[in-house]
């Protein structure tokens, strides 16, 4: 049982390290984001002549499943950290629009959120135009920021028409 749980692991080992170095011209730092794209945009044939081989099955195999591990923990972290600021704020500027309806003081507290969500949600999208909560995030923000201003012209329009302002 021992023999078989060693073979096994043996089978997975995929280059030798004589294959796996990297010639001392060639070196640079790549940063991690370009790494990931690079690595996610190669494909079986461009790793071939990198290595001066071919692939085995096995190879192949782990390097499909290394490009979509890759893919997936990318865009994960990038969309949770990117989209999730402006969605939180865009959600919290119309919970306090509602609130302020009961409570006239949280009409600036929205704004403020408003306002926040607009910008932060204008910068994730510039880094990512597929992310969704930073769109949905920003649209929160401009939809509460409408209506606080449609509020206040309205409550302009009020206290114009009673004449508790004097114009002139």
């Amino acid at each position: 049982m021992i023999l078989g749980l060693v073979l096994g692991c043996l089978l997975f080992i995929t280059t030798p390290a004589s294959s796996a170095t990297v010639p001392s011209s060639n070196r640079t730092i790549i940063p991690a984001e370009s790494m990931y794209n690079k690595i996610t945009s190669l494909k079986a044939k461009e790793i071939q002549k990198l290595i001066g081989r071919k692939l085995t099955l096995k190879e192949r195999i782990a390097f499909f499943i290394l490009k979509q591990k890759l893919r997936h923990t990318h865009t994960a972290k990038e969309s949770t950290n990117e989209g999730d600021i402006p969605f939180i704020f865009g959600i919290a500027a119309v919970s306090l629009l509602v609130l302020s309806l009961f409570f006239p003081f949280l009409l600036l507290a929205s704004l403020i959120a408003s306002i926040i969500a607009i910008i932060t949600g204008s910068v994730a999208k510039k880094r990512d135009p597929a992310n969704q909560k930073a769109k949905t995030g920003k649209m929160l923000g401009l939809i509460s920021l409408a209506i606080i201003a449609v509020l206040f012209i309205i409550l302009l329009v009020v206290f114009a028409s009673l004449g508790t302002w004097s114009f002139g």
